[in-house]
């Protein structure tokens, strides 16, 4: 974890972030592990706008900056491999939530990892997710979230994929700012995480136990 890298974009300094991550490219660090740091540096803003110190505004253009910063870290590294796979995720921001930043960080790094991954969007309707599963059928469904004005909207789609009987062998994973065991209870999904790398091994764990 670079501390000073996560302030960089947290503090939404966008001249002082790509100086950092320049400098870690050229240090040979795992982009993964950047991607990361981008991830926590998210979930931070996240927080900041919650709290009231910051502003609709700035989680725009802090995203910006992530994406810029993605961008780029595509021009640099070949971090993203073909798929090597079979079993399915889909993922995407559940609706009223626009947010897709940190969404896109983790369909980054599962694909990365070689996992075939299908983005179905931010502000995801729960008939859009019920198509989604029904059509992707896939090991694991992913819902984003950043803000806690969302929760009830998660545990709907996650009860409506259940009363439509596609619940059945597939885990769902949520991730974001709000992502916690409480939450995770309440909704009754199988597990969560707002650290990227973490969502990708448990990814990975499911699906090895799956074989």
């Amino acid at each position: 974890m670079n501390k000073k890298f996560i302030e960089a974009i947290s503090n939404i300094d966008e001249e002082k972030s790509k100086m950092i991550y320049h400098r870690l490219i050229r240090d040979g660090v795992d982009p993964n592990l950047i991607t990361n740091d981008m991830n926590i540096a998210l979930q931070k803003v996240a927080r900041l706008y919650e709290e009231g110190q910051y502003y609709i505004a700035d989680l725009i253009i802090a995203g910006d900056l992530i994406t810029s910063l993605m961008q780029e870290m595509r021009r640099d590294c070949d971090m993203f491999t073909f798929t090597t796979r079979d079993e399915r995720i889909v993922v995407g921001t559940v609706y009223d939530d626009i947010h897709e930043v940190g969404k896109n960080i983790f369909v980054s790094m599962l694909r990365s990892e070689g996992l075939n991954v299908i983005d179905i969007g931010a502000d995801v309707s729960t008939r859009r997710f019920i198509q989604a599963v029904r059509k992707h059928k896939p090991a694991i469904l992913g819902i984003s979230g950043i803000l806690t004005t969302v929760i009830d909207n998660i545990k709907e789609v996650i009860h409506s994929i259940e009363m439509e009987g596609l619940r059945k062998n597939m885990k769902i994973i949520l991730g974001g700012n709000i992502a916690d065991e409480n939450f995770c209870r309440y909704v009754k999904a199988d597990g969560y995480s707002k650290d990227a790398i973490e969502g990708v091994r448990i990814c990975i764990d499911w699906l090895e136990a799956g074989n």
